[in-house]
């Protein structure tokens, strides 16, 4: 589906839901949550411009072809105003799509948020200037034992798990420019809590080493007992938050 503007699913039914994936995983990582969802949600399931079988973006920024290409599937599909949800880098995109479209939101969840600060925001910067000057490299890093190496350390916070290496095969497989578009363009936290909105919740594994500790205040945040992994290894209990909180 999705014609000139993204791959996409269909599944379940009730109030649309937009669910957005995080880095080169594309929408398979929903395959474990999504049918805990579809009782109570119409899911629309979204590939991000160069992801999958959705087309890569055309010169422009790689947040602001998401954001046209996320209201062009709306507009498709005569969605008046859906909710959404988020996971990992999409929270990037999917935060600045609600501030641009806010009368076409009803809430937003995002799902194992990267709060980066400190030396976490530190090295991807310095990674990514690196990459600017020496592309080569930021190829290497995103490749091989390196990309697997990230994948269990972020993703599984370095213990042994199957889904390591579909998790790798998956992102190996996507456009590097596109990987390293959706990397440059992540927002810091203070842009990314600023623009997710009032109605926001994030949603955060208890073990997640990506993520620093959510702010105290201003701010609606929720726990699972998990890591980076949240939507795939504790389907369940994060499907239930998410339902609370949407059904508020």
């Amino acid at each position: 589906m999705g014609e000139a503007t993204l791959n996409y699913q269909l599944a379940g039914s009730g109030p649309p839901l937009l669910l957005v994936h995080g880095f080169g995983v594309s929408f398979n990582i929903w395959r474990e949550l999504s049918p805990h969802l579809t009782e109570h949600f119409r899911l629309v399931m979204i590939e991000l411009p160069g992801i999958g079988d959705s087309p890569s973006p055309d010169g422009c920024s790689y947040t602001a072809a998401s954001i046209a290409a996320m209201e062009s599937v709306r507009q498709k599909l005569a969605i008046p105003k859906w909710s959404v949800l988020a996971y990992s880098l999409g929270v990037g995109v999917a935060a600045a799509y609600a501030s641009a479209y806010p009368q076409q939101i009803g809430a937003v969840v995002l799902l194992c948020p990267p709060l980066l600060k400190g030396w976490r925001w530190w090295s991807l910067r310095s990674l990514l200037r690196l990459d600017s000057r020496q592309p080569a490299t930021g190829d290497w890093l995103l490749s091989g034992w390196r990309l697997y190496w990230l994948v269990a350390l972020i993703g599984f916070n370095g213990r042994p798990c199957r889904l390591i290496g579909e998790w790798v095969d998956e992102i190996a497989a996507q456009p590097r420019s596109v990987l390293k578009a959706f990397l440059r363009e992540f927002p810091p936290v203070q842009q990314l809590l600023a623009q997710a909105g009032d109605h926001t919740l994030l949603l955060c594994g208890k073990g997640d080493f990506v993520s620093t500790r959510p702010p105290r205040r201003g701010v609606n945040v929720a726990f699972f007992a998990g890591d980076h992994s949240g939507p795939v290894q504790m389907a369940q209990p994060v499907a239930a938050q998410v339902i609370d909180f949407l059904a508020w």
